[in-house]
């Protein structure tokens, strides 16, 4: 009788832990997302076009690999580090993140206008140009990002030839219209005034919980003070 008393409340307390882990897995969870789960799914939408996780692939290789060459400058033994560094008013690894985002949404933006306006076309000067800034890209990756790529190098490819095409649309409206191709790269000025029309909407529900910093790249190592090499807490000892 007493143990039937006992196990009551055990088994209700076990019941409502197993719903609420079954409702905080329906919502997603709240902690970071594994983004090779996610690889079909909408990061953002830009007009009609749905572009996915899988299609950020060749931007966050780029900007984790440039972040981590920058951190391991700052503290060689704890790159992550410079990924926690809080500067402009925002963490490294945030402002990296909105890089990605601006960049791939800038990127396929106008990789549709100029499909709409017959300028898709790369003559065969630009294809060579193509072809060399697709060999320094998979040139400069770090060693341990082969281990983590997200899709076939073909499909990367084709991601920094939209990026080609793009940089070229920039530049055709810059000889049009002015003043520079700066003002139409993802943080020119001039970009933003068209990117004002168009109707951009971010998956903020698995976006948010997308880490920059950990997906192609890992971290092992903790340290406890930010900057600190394993040779600066060697003369600490002493």
């Amino acid at each position: 009788m007493i143990i039937k008393k006992l196990l009551k409340p055990i088994l209700l307390a076990l019941c409502i832990s197993v719903v609420a882990y079954a409702l905080f897995t329906m919502q997603g969870g709240r902690g970071p997302i594994d983004y090779f789960d996610h690889l079909d799914d909408t990061a953002v939408s830009i007009d009609t076009e749905e572009v996915t996780f899988e299609d950020l692939a060749f931007y966050i290789l780029f900007e984790e690999r440039k972040v981590e060459e920058q951190a391991k400058i700052y503290n060689k033994d704890y790159t992550k580090d410079y990924w926690n560094l809080h500067t402009n008013d925002t963490f490294i690894q945030s402002e990296a993140k909105s890089v990605v985002m601006g960049m791939a949404i800038h990127d396929h933006l106008f990789y549709q206008l100029a499909v709409e306006e017959g300028l898709d076309e790369l003559t065969p000067a630009e294809e060579i140009e193509l072809e060399g800034s697709i060999t320094d890209f998979w040139e400069d990756m770090l060693d341990i990002q082969w281990n983590y790529l997200p899709c076939d190098e073909a499909t990367i490819n084709n991601q920094i030839r939209i990026a080609a095409v793009a940089e070229k649309y920039g530049n055709y409206l810059a000889k049009e219209h002015g003043p520079s191709a700066a003002a139409y790269k993802y943080d020119g000025y001039y970009y933003s005034q068209i990117l004002e029309k168009h109707n951009v909407e971010t998956n903020k529900k698995l976006w948010d919980k997308l880490v920059l910093g950990d997906i192609t790249i890992k971290h092992s190592k903790i340290n406890y003070i930010n900057g600190l090499t394993d040779e600066d807490k060697k003369k600490s000892k002493k």
